[in-house]
């Protein structure tokens, strides 16, 4: 088990511009359900700055307003059969705000238009037919884009079905080697299975495909598989989980796959857009900050969020937040386990997500019966920015944690994050007491609430140090976590890319 880190250490003087295609379920601003869409909507911007010639593509789901965007169609209409069906594809595009990036949106009313979810689950046929039409329109199109990519990049499952078309049917798409397909798996739990008959219905070939060595996976079709095992690199969004996808532990039952393939795995952490995540330009604060005078504007943040959820302003406390799905994988099976302590712990709360019904529940429960915990059940983006602003420390127990986009931001605001030392988490946050003069945050790395516990003991120990905390802030805050490092990581790799064979 050998995955590579890139960092961004390369000469940019002898750096290829690349023509790159970037394929995504969702992309910021435009869709947007989980952190890929943060990433999609970011890197490729990034890259444009680098000089290489960016186009991104997704689905247009009904949510996607064709005025408000200023969807343009380009022309290209196509008619795909699939699963005995014909589906009339068109390709509309637009540019990204603020970036020379095109921005093409498969249209398919039937599976897209009609719908304003981004997602309908991994337990219906529709969904894996819907994304596999959204890879086959494009791929179809293509041709007719004027843009001849050097680099097709996929992202998780529902772009991962242009690898085995790009190996198969499409196959002269790439080139014969002179464009290559690189894969990003941004979670790795989320596979894409499926039957097997579906294959006969999306016009690939079973015969040569469904085989160990190709998309079956346990008697299923497995669409994240095609994507590691038919692309010429396969990357992941931390260096730490490019390592522990390959364990039992981690890997989902692909560990082996991706073991094979360890010579060409590689981990390259996202970063943050800073424009977007900005104390001193953010609208939603009650107070605007630089790292200069973070302590006393966090002291108003921190006054101003706890008079919107009813808390005492005791300045001798500090004040934990929260910004999460309420799901076991973000550790909250770890908080339910010390939930008879929180009434009593010396620190206040305060909550902001939704997810599994016993733990809104729970939440609830404290938030009606105790004086020191919060919730709002939902998301609201700007209290989301108060919390970050306003809290002391920002809890991230997660259980795993491919790359982490909180404990980013809450660096980027001042606030330190205490994380169970996994993927993304343990790449960016180093422990205080384990490194004083470097660290900024707290983190365990035994994933049991005992170890939960103690980490929230250490915050506090190191709250009561307040002579410390102007420097601690300024630590944090001075944590490079944008974007243009990890476009230049990219960079290499894509140039790397051309330095393996082609499959």
């Amino acid at each position: 088990m050998n995955a590579v880190g890139f960092h961004a250490n390369f000469d940019m003087t002898n750096d290829k511009r690349f023509k790159i295609l970037i394929v995504a379920a969702e992309a910021v601003p435009f869709a947007k359900e989980g952190g890929v869409a943060d990433v999609i909507g970011s890197l490729p911007k990034a890259l444009a700055a680098l000089g290489h010639e960016v186009c991104i593509c997704i689905p247009r789901y009904g949510s996607i307003d064709p005025a408000r965007w200023s969807l343009e169609h380009t022309g290209i209409v196509r008619t795909i059969s699939m699963a005995w069906h014909d589906f009339t594809v068109s390709l509309f595009q637009t540019t990204l705000p603020d970036a020379p990036v095109t921005v093409y949106f498969v249209e398919n009313a039937e599976m897209f238009g009609w719908h304003q979810k981004i997602y309908f689950g991994l337990d219906r046929h529709d969904e894996y037919l819907r994304f596999l039409l959204f890879c086959r329109g494009l791929l179809e199109a293509l041709p007719s884009l004027g843009f001849v990519p050097d680099i097709i990049h996929l992202n998780d499952w529902q772009a991962a079905p242009c690898a085995p078309y790009l190996r198969t049917t499409y196959r002269h798409l790439l080139r014969q080697g002179a464009t290559r397909v690189v894969y990003t798996i941004h979670n790795l739990q989320y596979q894409g299975r499926w039957l097997p008959s579906i294959l006969e219905e999306v016009g690939l070939d079973r015969g040569s495909l469904f085989n160990m060595g190709g998309l079956e996976f346990w008697g299923d079709v497995n669409w994240m598989k095609g994507g590691i095992v038919y692309s010429d690199v396969v990357t992941t969004v931390s260096h730490r989980y490019a390592e522990e996808i390959q364990t039992p532990q981690f890997g989902w039952g692909l560990e082996g796959v991706l073991s094979l393939r360890h010579e060409r795995l590689f981990g390259i952490p996202n970063g943050l857009d800073w424009d977007v995540w900005n104390p001193a330009t953010d609208d939603a604060l009650a107070a605007r900050y630089t790292a200069e005078d973070a302590p006393e504007a966090k002291r108003r943040n921190r006054t101003a969020l706890r008079q919107e959820f009813g808390l005492a302003d005791d300045p001798d406390i500090p004040v934990i937040g929260i910004v999460s799905r309420l799901v076991d994988q973000k550790g909250f099976d770890l908080i339910a386990a010390i939930v008879q302590e929180l009434p009593d712990s010396p620190f206040q709360l305060v909550v902001l997500g939704s997810g599994y019904w016993h733990y809104e529940q729970m939440f609830n429960y404290l938030a009606a019966t105790t004086s020191n915990v919060r919730v709002y059940l939902g998301f609201h983006a700007a209290l989301s920015r108060r919390i970050y602003a306003g809290a002391d420390f920002f809890l991230m127990p997660s259980a795993f944690e491919p790359g982490g986009l909180g404990q980013l931001i809450a660096l980027r605001y001042g606030t330190l994050p205490i994380v169970h030392a996994t993927g993304g988490l343990a790449d960016t946050v180093t422990d205080l007491d384990v490194n004083p003069d470097t660290g900024n945050g707290i983190s365990f790395t035994h994933y049991s609430a005992s170890a939960l516990q103690d980490a929230l003991y250490r915050a506090l120990r190191l709250y009561g140090q307040q002579d410390r905390w102007p420097q601690l802030l300024a630590r944090a805050m001075a944590h490079d976590s944008r974007w243009s490092a990890s476009a230049r990581a990219y960079s290499e790799l894509y140039q790397r890319t051309f330095s393996f064979p082609p499959m």
